[in-house]
């Protein structure tokens, strides 16, 4: 006896509708007609005879029986698309175009290893990275432009599912040949800022909010300020002048010699951020992405762990709902 229920297309195009909000960019993601995506999401709510979505000013918003549908229409979505790949790839090799972004901070320590074991493991995937900040990649991951992407913990777009990666230190960055009392790789307190000259990121990069709350609360005042969302660039202009900057420790894995720039991690408050994995909610990613995934968060994890033979520990903290939660 056949199923009478919900068909996977209207379910795809009430999906695309409600995270796209709109039926013309909903259309041209799922590669159809807007008159099309009307006609299923209609057809949907005939079916289950009650509304999914109603429009509230110049957006979509699900009625409660929409966001069980929502809710559950990802999940068997995604798991359709997961199972349809599994068996695909029992056919044969891992390979294929992986698609993945990755934050600036990631890629000048993490890329070169994690590449080089994956490569030598898979030799047969084709690897294309894009290298931008969070807002952007997570755009590109929820058009479907990008298998997956690696970003700081922030606020995810509807249609997007984000796996905490794990947590870094930021750390005080400063040339070496600027002389100070404070040797490198030591604790210093947020206070010892206080009349630097501190390059910051531009107010788009998710790190910046940070920044200027804990500068306003702990009463912080600077010499002066550039902003700067250039870390290669910030890196440079930190090791040849008096400029400091605030960066990530994955980042400033190639300088904990200390040869060229001065580490320092900050305490009174420490000040972290956590790395996640950014997918579409609906969508199982190619073995291929999976295993370079892997791959990745294994050399991100690797690097963080080895901070703590330099005294470098991240303070953990859990909230009420159980995710990690950033230490500011």
């Amino acid at each position: 006896m056949a199923y009478p229920g919900i068909k996977i297309r209207a379910l795809q195009a009430f999906v695309a509708v409600y995270e796209e909000q709109s039926f013309s960019r909903a259309a041209a993601r799922e590669n159809t007609t807007q008159s099309g995506m009307s006609t299923q999401v209609k057809s949907l709510e005939l079916i289950l005879g009650t509304p999914l979505l109603v429009r509230e000013r110049k957006c979509f918003a699900l009625t409660p029986a929409g966001e069980v549908i929502y809710r559950e229409g990802q999940a068997i979505l995604k798991a359709l698309m997961g199972t349809e790949k599994a068996v695909k790839e029992m056919r044969g090799t891992v390979a294929g175009l992986v698609r993945f972004g990755m934050i600036p901070s990631l890629t000048r320590s993490v890329l070169i290893p994690a590449l080089s074991q994956f490569q030598s493991e898979f030799p047969d995937v084709e690897l294309s990275l894009l290298e931008e900040y969070s807002f952007s990649l997570m755009r590109r991951v929820l058009d479907g432009e990008l298998d997956f992407a690696l970003v700081p913990s922030t606020e995810l777009p509807t249609g997007l599912t984000g796996t905490f990666v794990g947590r870094d230190r930021e750390m005080l960055v400063s040339s070496a040949q600027i002389n100070t009392a404070v040797p490198h790789l030591t604790d210093i307190p947020l206070s010892a800022l206080s009349g630097r000259r501190l390059i910051v990121p531009s107010r788009l990069n998710v790190r910046r909010k940070h920044f200027d709350t804990l500068l306003n609360t702990h009463g912080i005042h600077l010499a002066e300020t550039l902003e700067m969302d250039g870390m290669l660039g910030t890196l440079e202009m930190v090791a040849a002048t008096d400029w400091v900057a605030i960066l990530p420790s994955v980042i400033c894995y190639p300088d904990r010699s200390g040869a060229v720039r001065q580490l320092n991690t900050i305490k009174d408050p420490p000040i972290s951020l956590d790395y996640v994995l950014v997918e579409k909610a609906e969508m199982a990613p190619p073995r291929a992405a999976r295993l370079l995934a892997q791959c990745l968060i294994q050399h991100i994890g690797a690097i963080l762990a080895d901070w703590d033979d330099l005294g470098v520990q991240p303070q953990h903290q859990v909230d009420r709902d159980g995710h990690e939660a950033v230490l500011i």
